[in-house]
């Protein structure tokens, strides 16, 4: 207790010390990539702490980069919007065409005097939110945001992947030319796969392939990310702690993806989706339906064909539902019986 005056003390007349220096610059740009991994990582605190102002922040922030960094063919951005709703999310996802699509790369400046530029997105924009995209649609069942981890991802495999060698470059394969000439080596195309320290965007790439082809059952989303995965196979192991996102990555590829849908909105449904979330699994998606809106042209195409026919569904009461690999098994009326059907799930790799 004597030492804490000296303390105080003695911090004071360090802030009034500071106070007289420069403040570091802070670069508050808004990137889309770093706020797209942010958003994941506030779903992700919400859904297994329940916390509803970080899952309401998190969704309003992907409304915003959405609104404000996807360019889809055919739409204009909306610069001057903080949210979109479900219309617009929906209109601005189906996207005919993937080569004239875009994601920018900076959503907004922090300098009000710096030149606004177009910039285009590198692959971490891309992968990063289509993996946002991913947990808000498994946080909400807001089909848009599913709608627009796809137009994304085709936007992604336009601009970025290698159809001869595999794997995905960082810059756009069209502007590859132009950059190299105008930026020598710095503007030479790479495929980066060590993480530093951020997720590198080829695995985070192939993850993000990987969950869309669980809710697509698409042999080319699989096909790509396998590519992109075989393309550093040989040599992933030396890089250690920097290839800990090729590992989870490796991991999506050989595990199999498991979903459990709960159907219903009520205490028991509350109880199961807590049962589902308790079991920490990073290839396990969690969905919760409302029961009048568990048809077809709610879901993504996977979903679509098993949910809406399930007798359950006229029973009148709230179930899970737990599909693996592409199989379903019967409906799970009680949170103890989900949690130990979960706890003993099958491995492909045993």
């Amino acid at each position: 207790d004597d030492v804490r005056p000296l303390l105080d003390a003695a911090r004071k007349k360090m802030y009034a010390a500071r106070l007289k220096r420069p403040t570091p610059y802070i670069d508050k740009t808004v990137y889309t990539a770093w706020n797209a991994m942010c958003v994941s990582a506030y779903l992700t605190a919400a859904n297994v702490l329940d916390l509803r102002d970080a899952r309401a922040f998190a969704l309003r922030s992907l409304d915003r980069l959405l609104a404000e960094g996807w360019i889809a063919s055919g739409t204009e951005s909306k610069t001057k919007s903080t949210s979109a709703d479900e219309a617009d999310r929906a209109r601005l996802a189906s996207t005919p065409s993937a080569s004239t699509s875009l994601l920018r790369h900076v959503i907004a400046y922090s300098d009000p005097n710096a030149e606004r530029r177009e910039t285009s997105g590198v692959l971490d924009d891309y992968a990063f939110t289509i993996i946002a995209c991913l947990d808000a649609y498994e946080t909400t069942a807001d089909l848009s945001y599913f709608r627009f981890a796809r137009a994304i991802a085709d936007a992604m495999i336009s601009s970025f992947y290698d159809q001869t060698a595999g794997g995905f470059f960082d810059t756009p394969i069209t502007s590859a030319a132009t950059e190299q000439s105008t930026q020598g080596i710095l503007g030479t195309p790479r495929k980066p796969f060590q993480d530093s320290p951020t997720p590198a965007g080829n695995p985070a790439a192939a993850i993000a392939l990987l969950r869309l082809h669980a809710y697509t059952n698409e042999t080319s989303c699989r096909d790509k990310a396998e590519s992109t995965l075989e393309l550093y196979a040989a040599g992933a192991a030396q890089h250690g702690l920097f290839a800990a996102t090729y590992g989870l990555a490796v991991a999506r590829f050989t595990e199999p993806h498991t979903q459990v849908v709960v159907v219903g909105n009520d205490q028991t449904a509350a109880m199961l989706y807590k049962a589902a979330r308790r079991r920490l699994s990073f290839n396990t998606a969690v969905v919760c339906l409302d029961a009048g809106k568990a048809v077809a042209q709610n879901l993504p195409p996977v979903l679509a064909e098993t949910i809406p026919n399930l007798p359950a569904l006229t029973a009148g009461r709230s179930f899970a539902v737990i599909c693996s690999d592409f199989t379903c098994q019967p409906p799970v009326f009680e949170a103890d019986e989900l949690q130990q059907v979960l706890n003993t799930a099958p491995s492909r790799a045993a």
